[in-house]
């Protein structure tokens, strides 16, 4: 049991940060329509939570599974590195200005994070997209009875 969950660690920890990004732009955009302000501290837990399941979900992803089985795998790979690349910088940025003073974002900074942010939505959920057509449409990880789908090519 303990090996079957590490040989599916991907398709387990993928999920998390999708919905945490999505979680954190609604956070933030709930804030700042109530409040017309968002304070860089609120909300930071589910960025890092995002972060970290983003990279984490990068690391496990089983690209020899899927190399030459299907032309789905190098925009999946791409978007998924800017995704954790782009949620990362949003961290960074919201520590930046906690560590500043945690001051609300001023408009024009504002309105930048939040193109950031709608952004990294965008991304995670563009990856997703194509991990989805990767596994529904090709079959990559998919097994039945014990056999491969589609199994992986030799190099």
């Amino acid at each position: 049991m303990i090996s079957e969950i590490f040989n599916h660690l991907h398709p387990i920890i993928v999920h998390f940060p999708i919905a945490i990004i999505v979680i954190a732009l609604c956070y933030d955009v709930i804030q700042i329509m109530k409040n017309r302000a968002l304070m860089p501290k609120q909300g930071i837990w589910l960025w890092l939570t995002a972060a970290l399941g983003a990279w984490l979900s990068v690391a496990t992803g089983p690209e020899d599974d899927a190399r030459g089985n299907t032309t789905y795998l190098d925009i999946h790979s791409t978007l998924a590195d800017l995704t954790a690349w782009v949620v990362t910088l949003l961290v960074v940025w919201r520590l930046w200005q906690t560590l500043r003073g945690n001051r609300p974002f001023t408009k024009f900074i504002l309105v930048s994070y939040l193109i950031l942010s709608i952004a990294s939505c965008a991304l995670v959920l563009g990856t997703g997209y194509y991990g989805g057509k990767m596994v529904y449409s090709d079959g990559i990880g998919v097994k039945v009875n014990g056999t491969d789908v589609n199994p992986p090519k030799a190099h």
